[in-house]
């Protein structure tokens, strides 16, 4: 892991800048003598708009009904995340969970949901890069300096065009005044501190 990029990225992603975000982590990728990692450059999740869409308002759904005959406690936030993806290349999928309190000072409380998704959803379009990590880590390609580097600045340049996925989608959810676009969502992959708070 790449601490001090993702330090500088997470300085943009806490400001609601995604766009620098994304811009200095492929310019950094670009400096990096090539690999399989740069077909990433230029690559996105926004086709994916509409399934995200169906399947955030399928939980909200769910959820809402659950919450409405929980007396004790009423939605107030979402979480998604991706599984741990560099090493299980084979299906990149997220999951949604709900909460009732959310913390202030830090992210300890994301391990206090409520209720998850029964299904996940698979993320697709970034198919070819799952290949690149399969074949990093079966034939030790990590050793390479270049693919070491090129892979640390990868994993989080997934993270944050998974992150701009969410907010595109909360933009169209807004302007189509769909409940849940009401309710903040924190978006990042299993084991990473570089969250995004959506509302």
């Amino acid at each position: 892991m790449n601490f001090d990029l993702q330090d500088k990225l997470n300085e943009y992603v806490k400001q609601d800048d995604l766009d620098s975000a994304i811009q200095i982590a492929e310019t950094e990728l670009s400096t990096i003598p090539q690999t399989d990692f740069h077909q990433l450059i230029g690559m996105n999740l926004l086709h994916m708009e509409s399934e995200l869409n169906s399947f955030i308002s399928k939980f909200y759904s769910t959820v809402k009904r659950k919450y409405t005959f929980n007396f004790s406690k009423k939605l107030e936030a979402f979480y998604c995340e991706m599984n741990g993806f560099t090493i299980n290349y084979d299906r990149w999928f997220i999951d949604l969970f709900s909460y009732s309190e959310i913390g202030l000072d830090d992210y300890e409380w994301l391990a206090d949901f409520e209720y998850h998704t029964g299904k996940s959803l698979t993320l697709h379009g970034f198919e070819n890069l799952q290949k690149v990590y399969e074949d990093v880590h079966t034939k030790e390609k990590y050793k390479i300096p270049e693919v070491k580097q090129a892979y640390e600045v990868a994993e989080l340049l997934i993270i944050l065009r998974l992150q701009e996925l969410f907010r595109a989608t909360y933009k169209s959810a807004k302007t189509e005044d769909l409940k849940w676009s009401n309710y903040p969502i924190l978006v990042t992959a299993h084991d990473y501190e570089m969250i995004y708070r959506i509302n």
